[in-house]
């Protein structure tokens, strides 16, 4: 495959650089990655802009979290995946908020005080969760490349502690070895092997999006923070192909991450605690009514959930 630079590809599309640039940074040019901030650009890649290339209408549960967002709906099923999501994925990486907290900081911006120290980073955290998810669902039906990898990991760690003093770099695949994922230097080619192989099935299910996960996992492409995108990037694929999104909470923890340690020798492992996951999220959108705040059509909404592939 031939590539071009973010120049040739202005030229070519008779557009701006900047416009260009910016299509790589908000991850809308297919194929696209970043060598030491460099765009690289496929020569065959589509025009974001051309007449044909337009985003699908949100379905499903979809359609009323990104209608629950553009009103900022309190108590529907886009505050719940906010809130929870971001409780739960951080929680697994030592944050300490509570979900009281993390409620409060959603819908104010502030937190009460509490009666022990709170650190900075726990609250920088979670609100760049926020900003992270609503990113997520702008771009449901953007192509997964490298250039929204990067773009996704920056939102959630910019202006962290790890990010101002240097030990993580957000946005920049790690370059040092882990005892984590494969050598630094294999990364990129294996990023764009699994975006291509993921991006190239003409149909996606739950399994495939599990999958994905698993080996984004495996690669571990960044310093850290790989499982809160990882997590975040399986609400994305699930909204973008209308599968019933899903909440890894603390009581699937253990399930969750013995299913990916064991994926490839027992698939049924990972499979049980996401199907759970999707149960407990279909009693919630039923007996809360998350899905009746907002609904475009008469602002009462429909108990019927998204369709699960």
């Amino acid at each position: 495959m031939k590539y071009l630079s973010v120049k040739d590809t202005a030229e070519k599309w008779k557009a701006g650089t900047r416009t260009v640039r910016r299509y790589c940074e908000l991850g809308m040019i297919e194929g696209v990655f970043s060598v030491d901030g460099t765009w690289i650009i496929p020569e065959d890649a589509p025009n974001p802009a051309a007449p044909n290339v337009t985003p699908p209408v949100p379905k499903g549960p979809a359609k009323q979290i990104v209608y629950q967002k553009s009103k900022n709906n309190h108590y529907g099923l886009y505050e719940f995946l906010q809130v929870n999501l971001a409780y739960s994925s951080s929680r697994m990486a030592s944050n300490r908020l509570t979900r009281n907290q993390v409620i409060e900081l959603f819908r104010t911006g502030k937190i009460s005080v509490a009666f022990e120290p709170m650190k900075i980073d726990d609250i920088m955290e979670i609100s760049n969760h926020f900003i992270a998810g609503d990113y997520v669902i702008d771009t449901m039906h953007s192509p997964l490349n490298s250039a929204y990898l990067r773009k996704l990991h920056t939102l959630l760690f910019y202006g962290t502690k790890a990010d101002r003093e240097g030990y993580m770099r957000t946005g920049e695949f790690r370059r040092q070895p882990s005892k984590f994922g494969i050598p630094a230097d294999n990364i990129p080619s294996a990023v764009l092997a699994l975006m291509k192989s993921y991006e190239d099935k003409p149909v996606v299910e739950l399994e495939d999006v599990l999958s994905f996960h698993v080996a984004l996992e495996k690669i571990h492409p960044f310093e850290d923070g790989n499982g809160r995108l990882g997590r975040l990037i399986m609400l994305k694929e699930c909204l973008r192909h209308e599968i019933v999104p899903f909440i890894i909470d603390d009581k699937q923890r253990g399930a969750y991450h013995r299913g990916i340690a064991v994926w490839e020798t027992d698939p049924e492992v990972l499979n049980d605690a996401v199907e759970r996951a999707i149960k407990r999220m279909c009693n919630q959108m039923d007996t809360c009514r998350l899905l009746q705040y907002c609904r475009p059509e008469t602002g009462r909404g429909s108990q019927n959930g998204g369709k699960k592939k």
